[in-house]
């Protein structure tokens, strides 16, 4: 990507209001010496943690009990929806401490089992259901909402589960057979969504607005080509004509500068010739964005129209001594960091297929066509697996 005249802008607008509140029930608490606020692309939930070395940040006595709702906001911007998961304070002749820390109300998908069916009979399949709907009825229980900047998905007509998995345990699985990639969003809904393609108002440049950096080049985890296989052995026989260790297409890294081989296994049991090359593309492609990762420390939450760094938009780079020039990134991971170094910032982003994800079949997923298919081909037929 180019820029005008060489220059990317940078920097929060004068006088951007960074504030830092946590609201509990009726207490809107303030004056936070330490704060950390995190939130990770494709994983779930985003966490803060904040703290003060007073007597109280500015309120006569903090009434907060672990689990209750909470919502933290950097200035008018809302960062997180969620719930208070632990407190704490200590107490010494020089000072007193409180510690808060908690998570995005998604955690709940996380750390919780997924109720399929009635709560008092828990079921074990889920039955005809797009990504969408299968993950709405997952998160419902724990009262999520669930958003889609990616459409519904694909109807999955029989999807099973096993007890005590937890709903992201599911959500994760099926959102990979649908291309999708899972984060939350600071009102605490979940969002299906593809790799970003909106770019933030600025971006970062060694001498403006970075006040350190690092990169990472990697070469030790690609290949120049990659070579599909349906599995790593002869299953039922080359007659069957099912699960065959069939070649795919080669596909070829041109970047990588000497000859290393790498054969990728799909292991899809049933629908799995489908996905072989696919599988074989995102190997390629995933490894190749991992390859480059940027670190930025920079002296603002905020871009230069004032929004909050966000994951999953681009950003410009320019940082030529690291090997870096007028590239955009997608930003994987931000946190909102402010301690007795300051107020700064804290990035890593990658290029976006570092988050392309994996082609996948739906586990659990049978349907008539696939058994007929696989009846064929074990009385030696001449069916083909799907």
């Amino acid at each position: 990507m180019s820029f005008a005249h060489g220059v990317i802008p940078h920097g929060a607008p004068v006088g951007a209001d960074d504030e830092v509140t946590l609201t509990v029930g009726n207490q809107v608490l303030a004056g936070w010496q330490r704060v950390e606020v995190t939130r990770v692309l494709a994983a779930i939930p985003a966490s803060f943690e904040l703290e003060v070395t007073e007597r109280y940040p500015n309120a006569p006595t903090i009434d907060v009990q672990p689990g209750e709702p909470c919502i933290v906001k950097i200035g008018g911007d809302l960062v997180i929806t969620g719930y208070v998961d632990r407190y704490s304070a200590s107490i010494n002749p020089a000072q007193h401490t409180v510690r808060i820390s908690g998570r995005s109300k998604s955690e709940d998908l996380v750390d919780c089992s997924a109720i399929v069916g009635d709560q008092k009979s828990p079921g074990f399949q889920i039955m005809n259901g797009n990504t969408l709907a299968i993950a709405r009825s997952l998160a419902k229980p724990y009262d999520i909402e669930v958003q889609s900047t990616a459409g519904d998905g694909p109807t999955i007509p029989q999807f099973n589960v096993l007890l005590g998995e937890s709903p992201w345990d599911i959500i994760d699985r099926i959102s990979k057979y649908s291309q999708m990639i899972v984060y939350d969003l600071p009102d605490g809904s979940i969002m299906l969504a593809k790799v970003g393609t909106e770019s933030m108002g600025s971006g970062f440049a060694i001498g403006e607005n970075i006040e350190g950096a690092s990169v990472i080049l990697s070469m030790d985890e690609r290949f120049s080509e990659y070579e599909g296989h349906l599995t790593s052995v002869l299953v039922f026989g080359t007659e069957a004509g099912v699960n065959t260790p069939t070649v795919g297409e080669i596909v070829r890294d041109e970047g990588v500068p000497r000859f290393r081989k790498r054969y990728v296994i799909s292991e899809q049991f049933i629908q799995g010739h489908e996905i072989v090359k696919e599988r074989a593309v995102w190997e390629m492609n995933r490894r190749k964005g991992r390859s480059y990762q940027f670190n930025v420390l920079c002296d603002s939450w905020r871009d230069a129209t004032g929004k909050l760094w966000e994951v999953n938009k681009l950003a410009p780079i320019r940082a030529p001594v690291l090997k870096l020039r007028d590239k955009s990134f997608l930003i994987g991971a931000v946190t909102f960091r402010r301690d007795e170094n300051g107020q700064h910032g804290e990035l890593a982003l990658w290029p976006p297929e570092a988050f392309f994800v994996e082609p996948a079949g739906p586990l659990g997923l049978v349907t008539v066509e696939d058994v007929e298919t696989f009846n064929a081909a074990k009385k030696g037929g001449s069916g083909s697996g799907p």
